[in-house]
């Protein structure tokens, strides 16, 4: 396919490139984010995009950065439950107190798509589509986003 990169400006362009960025994942997803919200996976499409992507193929990896965890255990109870019974193939990990100020946000998928909102508090975004060297620098900030931070949900389960 041909490299697309899309410059957006609103709020609903940004949901529209991480509905395409979440179609478009095959084996790994990465989001870098404040705490979720204005990526709204919390939102019924989404979720069932997410649900869909892991329960396809027990290899597939979402790994996300975050901020605050808070607003995830407050706001996204749906999420939740998804982050729970695919606990074996979600890891959330949260950034650690000197990266904080750090006011971007991305959604990758592949090493070859990816959505990166520029400022956490504007829509501001840009949607990149199949194209590897172009995505390569973000999936390697957060390659070392992640390696800097640290497990921050406790999921309960029961059973065997």
């Amino acid at each position: 396919m041909n490299p697309s990169y899309q410059l957006l400006t609103s709020e609903a362009e940004y949901r529209q490139a991480c509905d395409t960025v979440l179609g478009r994942a095959e084996r790994e997803l990465l989001i870098f984010d404040r705490d979720l919200l204005s990526l709204q996976l919390d939102d019924h499409a989404r979720l069932q995009s997410l649900s869909n992507f892991l329960a396809s193929d027990h290899l597939r990896r979402i790994r996300i950065v975050l901020h605050d965890p808070g607003p995830l255990h407050r706001q996204a109870p749906r999420l939740m439950h998804v982050i729970a019974r695919f606990s074996h193939m979600i890891d959330v990990r949260q950034s650690p107190d000197n990266l904080r100020h750090l006011a971007d946000s991305h959604l990758l998928a592949d090493d070859a798509h990816g959505v990166r909102r520029f400022h956490i508090d504007q829509p501001r975004s840009a949607l990149v589509v199949d194209d590897p060297a172009y995505i390569h620098p973000w999936w390697q900030r957060f390659a070392e986003l992640w390696d800097l931070s640290h497990p921050c949900l406790q999921i309960n389960t029961t059973g065997l």
